[in-house]
């Protein structure tokens, strides 16, 4: 006989209510997308069709208890990478959110395996989003120490009126992951 584990007692598999309580983080992420120059990879309709999205599965997802408030607030972390990410080429931005995204996403997925500890759940989303926070200053700064290295001076690279950047540009993964 094959037991399947259920979530906080909502008599769905564990699975399933892990990938719904894990979406509104991704679909948080596709809805800020739709900021940038040059243009975006989201239009936007598709970003607030996302947003809407994310609230109603948020909801949907409390209400059913297969989220937690803890990990519903956690979920809404990728609304301040927007701010984070501001002004930065979409060439950069949208890898440097899709890898904080992926972040985040991981560090979901451990609080849930933790989470009936609550200290050990707390401490797993405290932690993923220190270093997910820091991951994103980090690329940020890379960013525009590039950008000042390369010339670019009271303007935004490939923004109106400015120079779209070189071939030599450091790659968006060099910045985000190089220390």
């Amino acid at each position: 006989m094959q037991q399947t584990m259920t979530y906080q007692g909502s008599g769905r598999p564990a699975g399933l209510a892990a990938i719904v309580s894990a979406l509104p983080l991704w679909l948080f992420s596709i809805a800020i997308l739709v900021e940038g120059f040059p243009r975006p990879p989201v239009s936007g309709e598709v970003a607030m069709a996302a947003f809407v999205a994310a609230l109603g599965l948020t909801g949907l997802a409390l209400w059913k208890r297969w989220m937690t408030v803890e990990l519903a607030v956690y979920s809404l972390f990728p609304l301040h990478l927007l701010v984070i990410f501001d002004e930065i080429t979409t060439t950069y931005k949208t890898p440097f959110i899709l890898v904080c995204a992926l972040c985040l996403g991981l560090g979901a997925f451990a609080y849930q395996r933790v989470q009936k500890r609550r200290i050990l759940g707390w401490s797993v989303l405290i932690l993923t989003l220190g270093l997910v926070w820091a991951l994103a200053w980090h690329a940020t700064l890379g960013f525009w120490h590039m950008t000042n290295g390369l010339g670019y001076v009271e303007c935004f690279p490939d923004g109106y009126g400015c120079l779209p950047l070189p071939p030599q540009a450091t790659p968006w993964w060099a910045l985000i992951f190089g220390f």
